[in-house]
């Protein structure tokens, strides 16, 4: 199995480093248009057709250097395959905020503190800094890939694919734990009898804050409010970031104490929002909770310390009874918040059967994979 991360590389360049890097970055993005067109007007969808027909005026009209000019071709070709199987070819793909992606040892090397990146001026030596988070996938076996350059407020950055081959998890599982996320307990997990209760209300009550203030500044549209809104967005987006990493490593640490070979079960939320209706005052919590960072936290929490993560379909999961197996939409009361069994009377809250059905799920789809 690969690990894959991105660690973020501050870099530190010079006044003229740094206006090398603005030209590029335009000449990149120019240089994508440019090709889009093309795949658009000529109907080409093969990354080699498109790059035979586009390679050489992207080195000579936006002064790419050549695998720059082999990635452009790669990452339009890319967009259209991705285009195309989503049923959108009406229009050309546009690239406002495009970002140049560099190919290791190619484009860029980071070596002793300074980051050797190729530009149109050349290639450049910058100094740069890693935050300690980040630091020790610079060591330890980790494999260097493709990086972004991105420019933010407070300076540029490499944003580093770097990946790690570790051996596969046995299928022999001492401790299988269901994870069920919500909005008035963040996360609930269960293995057997043993429960953890991850409360929301905190967090809802914070957001709540942020909305209120957004809508004062909205109302006010001066230019000075228009800049707090990118602000408290920007600190918005940190708050539930760190609350996603936090809930993530308790999860990790509550499957770390039911067992040696623990696995933990996950729903597959990938589209869910977008399926299923919502109350008029549910709607903005439903439509804008993190759920997916915080899936893709656990996931890669688990994964470094050596834990198993599986997926299942989250169909019925909170509606089924963990004890019977009888599922029925009237099993649960979101108002009181408690599952009930018509059939069987099987009481308990309700976001603790659904931990306890995604775990039996979980289960249910190990048996079938060992058997098959």
């Amino acid at each position: 199995m690969e690990l894959t991360r991105t660690i973020r590389v501050r870099l530190e360049p010079t006044p003229e480093q740094a206006s090398a890097l603005a030209r590029t970055v335009e000449a990149n993005r120019q240089a994508l248009d440019y090709v889009s067109r093309i795949a658009f007007e000529r109907k080409i969808r093969n990354r080699v057709a498109l790059h035979r027909a586009a390679y050489r005026t992207i080195r000579t009209r936006f002064g790419l250097r050549a695998q720059m000019a082999c990635t452009v071709c790669r990452v339009v070709a890319g967009v259209y395959k991705s285009m195309k199987s989503n049923g959108n070819e009406d229009t050309p793909a546009e690239f406002k905020r495009a970002k140049p992606v560099f190919q290791w040892n190619k484009d860029y090397v980071l070596r002793n503190g300074v980051a050797h990146i190729t530009t149109i001026d050349g290639r450049l030596r910058i100094p740069f800094r890693v935050e300690p988070p980040y630091r020790r996938y610079l060591q330890d076996g980790w494999t260097f890939g493709a990086a972004e350059l991105v420019r933010k407020r407070h300076g540029w950055y490499l944003h580093v694919s770097v990946s790690k081959s570790v051996p596969d998890h046995a299928d022999d599982f001492d401790a299988v734990i269901g994870v069920d996320q919500g909005m008035r307990f963040l996360v609930t997990a269960s293995c057997g009898d043993q429960v953890m209760f991850i409360r929301g209300g905190r967090v809802k009550q914070t957001r709540l804050r942020y909305v209120r203030l957004r809508a004062s500044l909205q109302r006010k549209g001066t230019r000075s409010a228009k800049r707090r809104l990118k602000a408290i967005g920007r600190r918005e987006s940190r708050f539930m970031t760190d609350v996603n990493h936090q809930i993530a490593k308790a999860v990790v640490r509550f499957a770390q104490a039911q067992g040696q070979r623990p696995l933990i079960v996950l729903e597959d939320l990938t589209g869910s929002n977008l399926s299923v209706r919502f109350r008029l005052k549910d709607r903005y919590w439903r439509m804008s909770w993190a759920f997916r960072q915080l899936t893709d936290f656990i996931r890669y929490k688990a994964e470094e310390a050596g834990i198993a993560v599986m997926f299942i379909d989250p169909t019925g999961t909170s509606e089924t009874c963990p004890k019977c197996g009888h599922c029925e939409t009237a099993n649960r009361s979101r108002k009181r918040h408690e599952f009930r069994c018509k059939k069987c009377g099987y009481r308990c809250n309700d976001d603790l059967a659904a931990s306890r059905v995604i775990a039996q799920k979980g289960l249910e789809c190990l048996r079938q994979s060992q058997s098959a």
